[in-house]
């Protein structure tokens, strides 16, 4: 998890830097490219959800996740949508999201998929869910 997390210090970092004219750190991404980028990517919602599940839970939680990452993969509104485990502590997991906006991803949370996978994984965790939004 630290090699994630520096990395993604260094991108936002980057980032910040790159930007210019006062630009927000949500827009960082694309203050160097076209004003166009900078438009499209305004509205986007970016999500980091941090699990941690039970000993011995590791191989059932990725099967059951894995399923949900494929039926996000496909709503309209969704960007990117991938699972990481941690190298450090195989319990350990966060899902990368991004939206097209906030909708998007309050569609998402109400989405079937979301709620089988909230039901299917419930037993497996070893703490409260951890939703960062960005």
């Amino acid at each position: 998890m630290k090699k994630i997390g520096i990395i993604l210090i260094a991108f936002t970092m980057t980032g910040i830097m790159a930007c210019k004219d006062g630009g927000k750190q949500g827009d960082a991404q694309c203050c160097a490219a076209t004003e166009a980028c900078c438009e499209a990517q305004k509205d986007k919602t970016v999500i980091v959800a941090r699990v941690a599940v039970k000993e011995g839970k590791e191989k059932a939680f990725i099967e059951i996740a894995s399923k949900l990452v494929e039926a996000t993969r496909k709503e309209e509104g969704n960007l990117f949508y991938t699972l990481y485990q941690s190298t450090e502590n195989p319990q350990e997991f966060i899902f990368y999201e991004e939206y097209k906006n906030d909708a998007a991803f309050e569609a998402h949370a109400s989405s079937a998929h979301f709620a089988a996978f909230a039901e299917a994984t419930n037993d497996m965790m070893a703490g409260e869910l951890i939703v960062d939004q960005f």
